[in-house]
């Protein structure tokens, strides 16, 4: 099992979720810590869990990450996967994760053929100093679709397996300049034709604070925010970069997802009533009801 962490002055949160690892369930894995240029003392926490880990099953490789976003830096470690990954998790650096939540995603990956592509995506807790609220259980089901107008499948609850793996492996130095590295998997990996497993059970406590790369989001004011975002272009323009990655990895798409995004690409430039007409011939979809009331409200001004 591989765990791949991208850091960047996390000092102040990593204790608790290193310490986390160990109550994964995972009896050996290997953390590949990505530091991204950190000022604080990020990397001697990590250099004090390795020396305590010792000699046993599982061991923290520090890597140099590429500073050029968080992103970039979860690419890096994705494009410099083994051959024969095994599975590979996802972690944030300020989360902790709750018990048994790698050998829950194993025991659900381990149903399969090693070699149908599968990854697990899971529900979290949002964690506030005053709250603890549990992500929504997907409406519909994930699909490619889906992925590209919204990702439900939070990096910090993915683990992919092999197979998986190494798709995201192969087309990760197509993927510069993507918003989120997880939408990217999400996009990628449903777009392969790889099966998508939901853990139900929350597996992370994902904490909500000031340096956040991405949050949550909760309540008016936030739902607020969000809207003005996407009347000024920031939703077209996260959904342009993404797209511009998965053209550049269409060879991994299976055919009818391959029809699917050039009809999606068409559609966003379209005049009003045949972008409605291409975005509904698309399939596309978002889970929830305000998302798609918000989606279709963003298509009508032409801002998706």
């Amino acid at each position: 099992m591989l765990i791949l962490m991208g850091v960047r002055n996390g000092e102040e949160h990593l204790d608790p979720q290193l310490a986390s690892l160990l109550a994964s369930g995972c009896e050996s894995w290997t953390l590949w810590a990505s530091d991204d240029g950190s000022t604080d003392r990020s990397l001697q926490v990590i250099e004090r869990f390795s020396e305590a880990l010792g000699d046993g099953p599982c061991n923290v490789v520090a890597r140099k990450g590429p500073q050029a976003g968080f992103a970039a830096n979860y690419l890096s470690m994705i494009a410099e996967l083994p051959d024969v990954p095994g599975h590979v998790a996802l972690a944030d650096q300020d989360d902790i994760w709750l018990p048994k939540r790698l050998s829950r995603a194993v025991t659900m990956l381990n149903r399969l053929p090693s070699t149908v592509p599968a990854f697990v995506f899971g529900r979290r807790i949002d964690w506030t100093p005053h709250r603890l609220r549990p992500s929504r259980v997907p409406r519909l089901r994930p699909s490619f679709a889906n992925a590209l107008v919204e990702n439900v499948a939070y990096g910090n609850t993915i683990v992919m397996n092999g197979a998986a793996a190494r798709i995201a492996r192969d087309a990760a130095p197509m993927a510069h300049g993507i918003y989120s590295h997880d939408w990217w998997l999400y996009q990628l990996l449903t777009g392969a034709g790889a099966i998508s497993l939901m853990d139900r059970e929350p597996s992370v406590l994902y904490r909500q604070h000031g340096g956040n790369a991405i949050g949550a989001g909760g309540g008016a004011s936030e739902w607020l925010r969000r809207k003005i975002k996407v009347s000024r272009g920031l939703y077209a323009k996260r959904i342009q970069a993404q797209v511009d990655a998965l053209e550049r990895c269409a060879g991994y798409l299976i055919p009818e997802n391959r029809e699917i995004l050039e009809i999606f690409i068409e559609g966003r430039h379209a005049p009003l009533r045949e972008r409605l007409r291409q975005m509904r011939r698309a399939g596309i979809y978002r889970q929830s009801i305000d998302g798609s009331i918000g989606f279709w409200g963003a298509a009508v001004l032409g801002k998706v």
